[in-house]
């Protein structure tokens, strides 16, 4: 039969059960991997003209093979990806997540049949699927490893393990289980070593910037980087911090787990085992005489409490705290018990945040041009090639609303149930316009982010 060109991954339509009638070496020798099969015909992935190979693949399984055509350079990663299984292939998959500079690891199971997928730039891309004894296998070293209950399948479970890359660098990562009806599956978060970020770098805008200095530089008080999981946080987190320390002054942190060290900074990995929770972390740290405190996150009313009461005696406390928006940060603290007139005496700055996808420059297409500020604009969608996983996106930028709280901020507080608009998250809308004028966030994307932030003009 005759062939078609690839446009699309087709690690999404392997079937194993097919792709496993032939071993590595005959898909090696041959340039050709049987992908599925449909209606007694097998479709492979296979080099053009490669009439040998589809031969010898028609005379193995007996039945009609038509051809998909792929580079030299895609079957062979085929191959290796589908057939290619070694006895350690989790530090295959981390060393291959970590070239591709992916944040998570997702093992799915799925009857006989577990998907691996990484999260790369807020994207889950399919790369592998292997067979579920394979899986197995895999998930008892990673326990082991992780120091977790390799027989417990029943109940989630949390572990921590260092991995390599192909040069020897070593990277924390967060383990996490979970049952689900189809076999229980794993996830791995991947910690990199980064250098701490210059505050310039963060994509504020210049009027940002300005609030982000004023919070800088005050000697004391709360400060509050809010947003979902992913969304950046403890990057500026790393960058205030960054920017502040100093051999003259005591910054101690607690943080699950430490991500970054830093020089001049006492630094402290959460242990529940151990009885190192934020709470009993930061009563800790108040003995040992702190100039700055930054806590991982705020999870409950004890935490929130010890951290607004370090902040109005004379310390400065970075945290973090999982809201939709600022105004909704004032009302997280109230609900946890602490009191309006201590959160607004505390608060001097609250940072909330989002990341969204920068346009692949190599394949983003032109589709027309809109009105912004009066402004003609082109505006630009995502495609998708190999050079960004054909995704359409090449990494992600941060899209911010800064609050420098001042005394006249601080009075309109008192008023917050009565004022809906009060610390919104509106302000983010200038940052997304100007991403957007530059012709580096997909349109509908934007349109998206609009209406997901429920953001009205400013």
């Amino acid at each position: 039969m005759g062939g078609e060109n690839i446009k699309n991954n087709l690690m999404k339509d392997i079937d194993l059960s097919v792709s496993k009638k032939i071993t590595i070496n005959q898909a090696r020798e041959g340039n050709i991997l049987p992908i599925y099969e449909k209606d007694n015909i097998i479709y492979a992935a296979s080099i053009k003209n490669n009439n040998n190979g589809k031969d010898f693949l028609e005379m193995v399984l007996g039945k009609k093979v038509y051809l998909i055509y792929v580079s030299l350079e895609e079957i062979t990663e085929l191959i290796n990806l589908v057939l290619g299984i070694s006895d350690k292939l989790e530090e295959d998959i981390f060393k291959e997540a970590v070239k591709m500079n992916a944040s998570d690891i997702h093992f799915e199971p799925s009857n006989n049949v577990v998907k691996i997928r990484y999260r790369i730039n807020g994207n889950l891309i399919l790369r592998r699927k292997i067979v579920l004894e394979e899986y197995l296998k895999i998930i008892s070293r990673i326990k082991v490893k992780a120091n977790m209950d390799i027989a417990e399948r029943r109940k989630a479970q949390d572990g921590k393990v260092i991995m390599s890359d192909d040069n020897g660098n070593e990277y924390n990562c967060r383990i996490a289980s979970m049952p689900l009806i189809q076999g229980e599956k794993l996830v791995v978060r991947i910690i990199y070593n980064e250098e701490y970020r210059k505050i310039t770098s963060l994509n504020f805008t210049d009027k940002q910037l300005e609030s982000v200095q004023k919070i800088k530089k005050a000697k004391n008080g709360l400060v509050i980087i809010n947003g979902p999981t992913g969304s950046g946080k403890t990057t500026t987190l790393y960058s205030m911090l960054g920017e502040i320390k100093d051999e003259f002054i005591n910054i101690t942190t607690i943080e699950d787990p430490v991500e970054i060290t830093m020089d001049e900074i006492n630094q402290i990995n959460l242990n529940p085992k151990t009885g190192v929770t934020f709470s009993s972390g930061l009563r800790g740290i108040l003995r040992q005489d702190p100039d700055v405190i930054m806590i991982g996150e705020i999870r409950d009313e004890e935490t929130a409490k010890m951290a607004v009461r370090a902040s109005i005696t004379g310390h400065k406390v970075f945290s973090t705290i999982h809201t939709k928006s600022p105004r909704e940060v004032y009302l997280r603290l109230e609900e946890m018990g602490v009191k309006g007139y201590l959160i607004r005496s505390a608060l001097i700055g609250i940072i909330s945040q989002r990341l969204i996808g920068i346009l692949c420059d190599e394949c983003k297409k032109y589709i027309g041009d809109t009105l912004i500020n009066s402004k003609k604009v082109k505006i630009y969608k995502k495609c998708g090639c190999d050079k960004c996983n054909k995704t359409g996106i090449r990494k992600r930028k941060l899209i911010s609303a800064v609050y420098y709280i001042s005394k006249n901020l601080r009075e309109d507080m008192k008023k917050i149930y009565e004022k809906e608009n009060l610390l919104s998250n509106d302000e983010m809308l200038e940052g997304l316009n100007k991403l957007l004028m530059e012709g580096k966030v997909d349109y509908y994307d934007y349109l998206g982010f609009i209406e997901g932030e429920e953001l009205d003009e400013i």
